[in-house]
């Protein structure tokens, strides 16, 4: 479940987990944020080969980070001009915070 500001939750039979929003300092649009999260979520899935309790919770991560680069600008310029440098070293700044 996609909160938004909010962060994200997820409900599988034997995991609940939420996930804080990362804390961006600023958001120019937040048009395609729920789908950067949604390809965030899935691509790292992907990458990792399954869907045990510990991909699914890093997973939610990498779907936030994916959501704040893409509110930091218009459209997809964020996330296009990502590298998976920015990306991995926004999500290890989300996982010092958190519990993932």
């Amino acid at each position: 479940i996609k909160k938004g500001e909010h962060g994200a939750f997820l409900f599988a039979p034997d995991l609940r987990f939420a996930v804080p929003a990362f804390p961006t300092t600023t958001v120019v649009d937040p048009t395609g944020a729920g789908d950067s999260f949604a390809g965030g979520f899935i691509g790292s899935l992907a990458a990792m080969g399954g869907t045990d309790n510990a991909m699914l919770r890093q997973s939610m991560a990498y779907g936030t980070v994916a959501a704040s680069i893409t509110v930091e600008q218009f459209s997809t310029a964020g996330l296009a001009a990502a590298t998976r440098c920015d990306i991995d070293q926004r999500y290890d700044l989300l996982c010092d915070f958190t519990r993932i």
